[in-house]
C-alpha cells in the first residue's frame, strides 16, 4: 500500500510539474501544447535581447494565441529601441507590429478563427516572440500563394500605406501623390496602391538603384535622389510633375517641410505619418508656416496606426482583406521582400541592417 501512495504521489507530482510548464487547449478535437515561457526580444540597453524564458502570454476574451512563424522590421521598432518611441500603455514591451503564424489557442468568445488556422497580423507590439496574443479582429487568414515569410511582412506596411492612400489621403484617380521614403516597406506598398486607385506617384528615395526600382518595377512617374540636393527642384524639372501634387505622404517632417510646401498644389493634403527628421519646424519654415497652408488652403493630415483604438483597426483589417489581400495573393499587387533574417538572435542584426538605409522593401525576421 505504501509503494502504491508513493507512486500516485510520485505521479500526482509529474503531473502538476507539467502543468506548470504546459497547458493544453482542445478545440475541434485538436490538441495543442503551449510552453508557459517562450523566447521574446525585448530593448535592454538600447539593444535587441532575447529572453529564452519570458511567460507566455494568455488570450484574453476575444483574442487568439499565434504561434509565430515570421515577424517583421519595422522603423517603428527602431525608435523603440533606441528609446523615442515609448510603449503603449497596457501593452508588452515585446517588439514587433506584426506577425504570421498558426493559432494554438482562442479565447473567450471567439468564433472566427479555429485552432490551427494560418494567420496573418497586426498587433501592437509582441511579433518577436514565438508566441503573441492578439485580437481577433486584427488577424487575417493566411492566403496558401503567401509564403510564410511575405505573409509576416504584409501587415504593418501594407496597412498603413492602404489607410494613407485611401482612409486619410482619399487619393482618387488621375491625381498626383508624393511618396517620401519611397523604397521602405510603406513607400513600396503605396506607390502600387496609389497606381492601382488609379493615381500617378512622385518618389523621393535615397539612392539612384532605389529610384530605379520605384520607377522600372513598381510604377512610379519619377522621382528624385535626396542626396543629390533640393528634390523639388528635380521634381519640377520633370514634365509629368507639371508644378505641384494634390497629396504628400511624408514620414520625414521637418527637413522636408519647406519643399512640401512648396510641392503641394492649392487645396492640397499633406498626410504626416511620421517625423523621421524630427517633430518641429526649421525656424525660417516656421514664420511663414501657417502663412503658406492658409494662402493653398491645404489640409494637414497627422495619423498613426499602433495608437488607434480596435474598433478602427478591425475596420481597416476588414477592408484590407477585402479589398488588397487577394491582389497580393494572385500577384497583382507585389510584396517585396529585401532580406530574411532567420532566428529571433538576428533581431539586433535586422535593426542594423534597416538603420543602414540599404534595403529597398521589408527585413523579415524568420523563426528559426
Amino acid at each position: 500500500m505504501q509503494r502504491f501512495a508513493f507512486l500516485a504521489a510520485a505521479g500526482a507530482a509529474t503531473l502538476a510539474a507539467i502543468a506548470a510548464f504546459t497547458y493544453r487547449r482542445r478545440s475541434e478535437g485538436d490538441e495543442v501544447v503551449v510552453p508557459t515561457t517562450m523566447k521574446a526580444v525585448v530593448v535592454r540597453g538600447g539593444e535587441c535581447v532575447v529572453i529564452s524564458d519570458w511567460p507566455t502570454p494568455t488570450p484574453a476574451a476575444g483574442e487568439i494565441l499565434v504561434r509565430v512563424v515570421s515577424t517583421a522590421v519595422n522603423r517603428l521598432d527602431l525608435l523603440q529601441r533606441l528609446g523615442k518611441a515609448p510603449v503603449p500603455e497596457g501593452v508588452t514591451e515585446v517588439l514587433g507590429l506584426e506577425c504570421a503564424g498558426t493559432v494554438v489557442r482562442l479565447g473567450e468568445g471567439v468564433r472566427a478563427f479555429a485552432i490551427g488556422d494560418e494567420v496573418l497580423a497586426l498587433v501592437s507590439g509582441g511579433g518577436y516572440s514565438e508566441y503573441v496574443a492578439l485580437p481577433a479582429e486584427t488577424a487575417m487568414r493566411k492566403p496558401t500563394a503567401l509564403s510564410w515569410e511575405e505573409a509576416g511582412s504584409i501587415p504593418e506596411a501594407w496597412l498603413t500605406a492602404f489607410k494613407l492612400v485611401h482612409v486619410v489621403g482619399g487619393v482618387r484617380p488621375q491625381e498626383k501623390v508624393l511618396i517620401h521614403a519611397a523604397a521602405s516597406g510603406v513607400g513600396v506598398a503605396a506607390i502600387q496602391l496609389a497606381k492601382d486607385a488609379g493615381a500617378i506617384s512622385f518618389v523621393t528615395v535615397g539612392s539612384k538603384e532605389k529610384l530605379q526600382a520605384c520607377v522600372d518595377r513598381l510604377g512610379a512617374a519619377d522621382g528624385a535622389v535626396r542626396h543629390d540636393g533640393a528634390w523639388i527642384e528635380k521634381l519640377q524639372a520633370s514634365p509629368l510633375f507639371n508644378g505641384s501634387v494634390h497629396v504628400v505622404l511624408d514620414p520625414v517632417a521637418s527637413s522636408y517641410a519647406e519643399q512640401n510646401l512648396a510641392a503641394l498644389a492649392i487645396d492640397g493634403r499633406w498626410v504626416l505619418y511620421s517625423a523621421l527628421s524630427g517633430p518641429g519646424l526649421p525656424e525660417a519654415v516656421g514664420k511663414t508656416y501657417f502663412g503658406s497652408m492658409a494662402r493653398k488652403r491645404l489640409s494637414l493630415l497627422a495619423t498613426t496606426l499602433r495608437t488607434r483604438p480596435l474598433a478602427f483597426k478591425e475596420a481597416l483589417v476588414q477592408r484590407f482583406a477585402r479589398e488588397v489581400l487577394p491582389k497580393l495573393a494572385t500577384g497583382r499587387l507585389e510584396h517585396i521582400i529585401d532580406r530574411v533574417f532567420v532566428g529571433l538572435e538576428q533581431a539586433q542584426a535586422a535593426h542594423e541592417y534597416m538603420e543602414s538605409n540599404a534595403n529597398v522593401g521589408k527585413i523579415v525576421l524568420k523563426l528559426a
